[in-house]
């Protein structure tokens, strides 16, 4: 688009175009009105090239509308999301849930129970128990665990004999046959006692464990309810 001659004095005090990278609707309408406001007299502006302007700008204002409108239905759809997020974790309190988690809590004087699930079978299974800040308090040597779920309880002592304290704690899965490394999987399965919603998300309190509701694999009924 030529805009030779264009007023300087047009955009004096304001900031409209200042720290753009590419042209709005406003700021493409006000260029073409310039343009025609300052064109030459003597060498009108030439219609074909006026009509291609006008289509560019046509064309500017169909795409501000389509790039508002995907806003909207964006907007729209991650309303609808949180929405049934939140009504379905609602419904989730009161029933057993199994969801991938590499967390535990062991009470006072209790134990934790350990589930994992390996993808095939493993003659050396290796269970380590840490604190949330990472320290190793207990590793427990497992041998020839078959493929599927298993579960070992932590009678909560770490390596030395010594009584834990009271907290979460994570554990790590370590299968190998032979030589082979064998994919294995923690997870929690206990009672969905409350329902949390925070900024960071939807959680399920389930075995004094916070789990995301997106990490729920399995959903049953809770006995306690039958």
């Amino acid at each position: 688009m030529n805009i030779q001659g264009v007023n300087p004095t047009l955009f004096q005090g304001s900031n409209q175009v200042q720290g753009k990278s590419s042209l709005g609707q406003q700021e493409f309408l006000q260029l073409l009105v310039a343009q025609m406001r300052n064109q030459d007299p003597v060498n009108p502006m030439d219609g074909a090239e006026f009509a291609s302007q006008l289509a560019q700008f046509n064309s500017v204002e169909q795409l501000i509308g389509v790039n508002a409108g995907l806003d909207q239905l964006a907007m729209s759809q991650d309303l609808m999301g949180s929405s049934l997020t939140n009504s379905m974790a609602a419904s989730l309190t009161g029933k057993d849930i199994r969801a991938l988690s590499d967390q535990i809590f062991l009470s006072s004087e209790g134990e934790a129970e350990v589930n994992f699930k390996l993808n095939d079978s493993a003659s050396d299974v290796e269970i380590i128990v840490r604190t949330a800040s990472g320290a190793e308090v207990r590793r427990e040597s497992l041998t020839g665990i078959p493929s599927g779920d298993s579960s070992w309880n932590w009678d909560g002592l770490d390596n030395n004999g010594q009584r834990m304290g009271e907290g979460e704690y994570t554990v790590e899965v370590v299968a190998k046959n032979g030589d082979n490394n064998v994919g294995a999987l923690t997870f929690i399965e206990g009672f969905a006692s409350k329902v949390r919603y925070t900024s960071q998300g939807v959680y399920l309190s389930v075995n004094g464990i916070d789990i995301p509701i997106g990490d729920v694999e399995e959903v049953g009924t809770s006995p306690k309810n039958d």
